[in-house]
């Protein structure tokens, strides 16, 4: 049996390479340079999933659509940690395990961040 990826990895998969690319792409080329070993129909399931969630924008060109990601890396990634923050029962103790799990030079980041006012 072929080995399968965990739930949401090909999601992952494919909103890295957009980003990356950081323009449009098609669903045969996303399924291309991510997933050639899959059926397009998997990669445009996973493409029009995507765009129901919310996490990608599509335009149609031709008989196909071109997908972009509708907020960049960074921004996707802090709502995701924004969500985890609001999930907390106790969000001081939540931030204060996360600052004491920090790399010392994402701590200066962060330290130079807050003080700067952000």
């Amino acid at each position: 049996m072929a080995e399968r990826r965990p739930m949401g990895a090909l999601e992952d998969e494919m909103m890295t390479y957009l980003w990356a690319i950081s323009r449009p792409a098609t669903t045969s080329e996303v399924q291309e340079a991510v997933a050639p070993h899959l059926a397009y129909t998997t990669v445009m399931t996973i493409s029009s999933r995507l765009w129901r969630k919310g996490r990608l924008s599509r335009a149609r060109v031709g008989r196909a659509f071109e997908y972009e990601p509708v907020r960049t890396e960074a921004e996707h990634r802090a709502a995701k940690m924004q969500g985890t923050l609001d999930d907390a029962g106790d969000r001081a103790a939540v931030l204060s395990n996360f600052v004491d799990a920090l790399d010392p030079n994402d701590a200066t980041v962060l330290k130079m961040l807050l003080e700067r006012g952000h």
